[in-house]
């Protein structure tokens, strides 16, 4: 009898300890609930949604004014560069060029001094020599046809047309005016005359 009223106090003393760890979950239940009612708190009031969406649009304007102001700034500054290119994009040119200038002054002097126009001649050939020089260091070539060759609408500009027993219709019979290009791209066509039949 004794050894089943121990049993009955095990089982008892058991059954209450279940209880009271149960109770100890319950309670540990209480502060994660306590823990969860704060987050439902950081629910926005609208007002407070409206100031944070006011504040948020303010930052997004404030962003776009800068955005703008610096395109604007960049823009500026592109015309700004591209006017000092266009000023200055033949400079290199005019320092080639000078020196021919200052040639071609010292031949005028010179002529004036000189009987002999042979050596003036001379003079002028050594100028344009040295022009040509020039035009060619920085990619102008010239367009110069010659008699019989070919008539080409793109590098040629027809002023007159004659008839000839030589060539047929088509084909350069005189120069004009040379023309020029610059790295391959047409300045001026080469004015010339060129055959055809009396009727043209």
């Amino acid at each position: 009898m004794a050894e089943k009223e121990e049993e009955v106090k095990v089982e008892a003393d058991s059954e209450e300890a279940v209880p009271k760890s149960e109770q100890g979950e319950e309670k540990q239940e209480g502060p994660e609930n306590s823990e969860e009612a704060p987050e439902e708190e950081k629910v926005l009031s609208i007002e407070e949604q409206l100031e944070k969406a006011k504040s948020q649009a303010d930052d997004n304007y404030n962003n776009y004014l800068r955005a703008v102001a610096d395109l604007d700034t960049y823009k500026r500054r592109v015309i700004r560069e591209k006017d000092d290119l266009r000023q200055y994009a033949v400079s290199g040119l005019l320092e080639s060029i000078l020196p021919i200038y200052d040639n071609m002054a010292l031949g005028l002097s010179s002529a004036a001094q000189v009987s002999d126009p042979k050596v003036v001649e001379e003079g002028i050939r050594m100028v344009l020599s040295q022009f040509k020089a020039v035009l060619g260091e920085n990619g102008v070539d010239e367009i110069e046809p010659g008699k019989g060759d070919v008539f080409d609408h793109n590098l040629h500009e027809a002023v007159q047309s004659q008839p000839s027993e030589e060539f047929e219709a088509g084909f350069v019979l005189q120069l004009i005016r040379k023309g020029f290009s610059l790295h391959g791209r047409l300045i001026r066509p080469a004015t010339v005359i060129v055959s055809g039949d009396a009727s043209d």
